[in-house]
């Protein structure tokens, strides 16, 4: 929560938070830590992490949470999407991890043939507006991002994409808005004080 707080006094609007027990588990474990962040602070805050199911969704949104990511669910339960989409609609965004252009399965363990572009092809035909694409061979690397295939991933779609892994610094917040990114996460560059997060968001402006 406190980290929260400093996020929100850099003027922040959004918390991107990850519940590492609940992917683990599938459950809720850090629900009211969630729940906390999202009343105690002005923030909206998306949350990813496990969620398999409607009832995860709903006692999330019902907690506060502003979207729900889901992740691996989203590609092997395209029931559960479907009908995450038709109850929450923009609450609802798909986490898809790649690596060299295909898709990343079961926690980066295995890389599928899918196509990362095809893949987000048939997320936006089936309804999703908000994608979050994690490149993992950048994830925490600290080497910079993939602005070529974000930049190619915007030429092709009219999804909302979110970057996620290797925002390492700002030139990578300025060329993924000069491309005209929804939104990038900044993870392991904030807590190394790699990025001030009020530089990346006046950068992001």
């Amino acid at each position: 929560l406190e980290v929260a707080k400093e996020f929100e006094i850099a003027g922040a609007k959004w918390v991107h938070v990850v519940d590492l027990d609940g992917a683990k588990s599938g459950t809720t474990p850090n629900l009211e830590t969630v729940r906390r962040i999202a009343s105690q602070t002005g923030l909206q805050v998306e949350i990813g992490g496990g969620i398999r199911n409607l009832e995860t969704v709903k006692r999330y949104l019902e907690s506060g949470v502003s979207r729900v990511i889901l992740g691996t669910a989203a590609v092997s339960d395209p029931a559960f999407l479907k009908e995450a989409l038709i109850r929450y609609r923009e609450k609802i965004a798909v986490g898809v991890d790649f690596k060299e252009g295909k898709v990343a399965i079961k926690g980066w363990t295995e890389v599928s043939d899918e196509d990362a572009f095809q893949f987000c092809d048939k997320m936006e035909k089936t309804g999703v507006r908000n994608i979050i694409c994690t490149d993992i061979a950048k994830d925490g690397a600290m080497e910079g991002c993939n602005v070529s295939f974000y930049r190619e991933l915007s030429r092709r779609t009219s999804l909302k994409i979110t970057a996620s892994g290797g925002v390492s610094n700002l030139s990578d917040v300025r060329k993924l808005a000069e491309i005209g990114l929804y939104g990038a996460i900044i993870g392991k560059a904030y807590y190394t004080g790699a990025i001030l997060l009020q530089d990346a968001i006046e950068a992001a402006k």
